[in-house]
């Protein structure tokens, strides 16, 4: 007797065929009873709706709120004005206040002419023009007695920054006293300013500067005998 088997793929093993009683080979069905069937696929096809795949015409569609409409679109048409693309040409427009004009940049540009005439070897020179000035003659051959001081006339400084004080006396032991007012009245003497005389000339001088209003010298002999003293105060 003849065994038949076949290969089992699936587990790699070999398996005897059998037959039944009638001699035909012996087969296991599978389990098909949960495979569709004409009556429910029947009863499906009446559930699907057919799809059109033909061209799709959309007859009207509600707009957003606030979306423009034909009426909006064209009534916007009228308010809008072609724009000249072309050449812009200004004439006579205003300037407005302060502006430069021709006439002003021209004068402009004559000025830095000017000043780079004026810059030598990198040095701009600066031409400050007539510098004003004032001398008086506050005591002119004053004689003062021994022991005796005498106060000199008073000058107007408001108008200057530096004061020069100079003159000549005989007395060449004392020195001058420098006083300011501003009210030409009331008078203070300025402590840390006096004027000495050069023992072998009888010159003196000194440069101050004054923020008074008024200057004037006054000078006490201390000597036995008399005194002649000259002086100028020099403003500028």
């Amino acid at each position: 007797m003849s065994i038949l088997v076949v290969k089992d793929a699936a587990n790699s093993k070999l398996r005897e065929l059998e037959s039944n009683a009638s001699g035909q080979l012996k087969v296991t069905l599978a389990d098909v009873s949960g495979l569709g069937k004409e009556t429910t696929l029947t009863s499906l096809n009446s559930k699907v709706t057919a799809v059109d795949t033909g061209a799709v015409v959309v007859a009207t569609c509600a707009l957003p709120s606030g979306a423009a409409t034909e009426s909006t679109l064209s009534s916007l048409n009228s308010k809008v004005t072609a724009v000249d693309t072309g050449a812009v040409v200004v004439s006579g427009c205003a300037l407005p206040s302060g502006a430069a004009t021709e006439a002003s940049v021209s004068s402009a540009a004559g000025s830095l002419t000017t000043l780079a005439g004026a810059v030598t070897a990198g040095v701009v020179q600066v031409s400050s023009g007539a510098v004003s000035s004032s001398a008086s003659q506050v005591f002119t051959n004053q004689a003062i007695g021994a022991g005796l001081t005498v106060k000199s006339s008073s000058k107007d400084v408001d108008a200057f920054k530096s004061v020069c004080v100079f003159g000549s006396t005989d007395n060449t032991n004392d020195p001058l006293e420098i006083e300011v007012s501003n009210d030409n009245s009331t008078w203070f003497e300025l402590n840390n300013h006096f004027v000495s005389v050069d023992y072998s000339s009888g010159h003196f001088g000194l440069n101050v500067d004054i923020s008074a209003r008024y200057i004037r010298l006054s000078k006490k002999n201390n000597g036995a005998g008399g005194e002649i003293i000259s002086a100028i105060i020099s403003a500028k």
